[in-house]
């Protein structure tokens, strides 16, 4: 279960995804693939529950019973379309692979800008890529476990996030405003403790 209260709604796009992804879902979670992430059926661990796209990427429109088959001129991406199919589900967590890399980097972009409409719905969202996860939320905490070192960075999803709180950390802050035009929650570190990252009002991305 997720920390807000649904199970977690997993979606695997045309990005980059490793061989080594291990995605465990369980009773209750939900897995779509968009458009090209059908190819990463074989790392699920069972089919998935929905498939969605023009299949522009995929390159062919698979025999898959439950699909939604989008046109090629939109209005929304293929993941954009992912995610209102988990929300209309119920679901409030998201994690999400293949967002990243590719040979697309306006992609990229869209699906970073993504975790701040997750937000928006009351959800939240993770990008996964290779060894970094990028955690988006609002007007709550998120609390991560113990790292003996790496960095960590938090930016605001929306014009200003106030209250920002940071525990656990290298630097820590106390209830500050933390603008979009002004990144300076770059480049913090993990030091052996739990780090707890809060915000009273706003969106927030934290990379770590």
């Amino acid at each position: 279960m997720s920390a807000y209260g649904k199970n977690i709604c997993y979606i695997i796009g045309a990005g980059d995804v490793p061989d080594s992804t291990d995605i465990k879902a369980t009773d209750g979670d939900f897995i779509i693939c968009a458009d090209g992430g059908f190819r990463y059926n074989m790392l699920l661990g069972r089919m998935c529950d929905l498939v969605v796209g023009d299949f522009d990427s995929l390159g062919v429109t698979p025999e898959f019973e439950n699909k939604v088959v989008l046109p090629c001129e939109k209005d929304f991406t293929d993941m954009k379309t992912a995610v209102d199919e988990g929300l209309k589900r119920g679901y409030g967590e998201f994690v999400i692979f293949g967002a990243l890399g590719g040979e697309r980097a306006d992609h990229s972009v869209a699906n970073i800008a993504l975790l701040s409409y997750i937000c928006s719905k009351g959800a939240r969202g993770r990008l996964i890529h290779e060894n970094r996860v990028f955690l988006g939320f609002a007007d709550s905490k998120v609390n991560l476990p113990v790292r003996d070192s790496g960095y960590i960075s938090v930016f605001s999803l929306c014009d200003e996030s106030r209250e920002v709180t940071i525990k656990g950390l290298k630097y820590c802050v106390e209830k500050v405003n933390l603008r979009a035009d002004t990144p300076y929650g770059v480049s913090n570190e993990f030091i052996g403790e739990e780090a707890e990252i809060s915000v009273g009002n706003g969106r927030l991305l934290v990379i770590y």
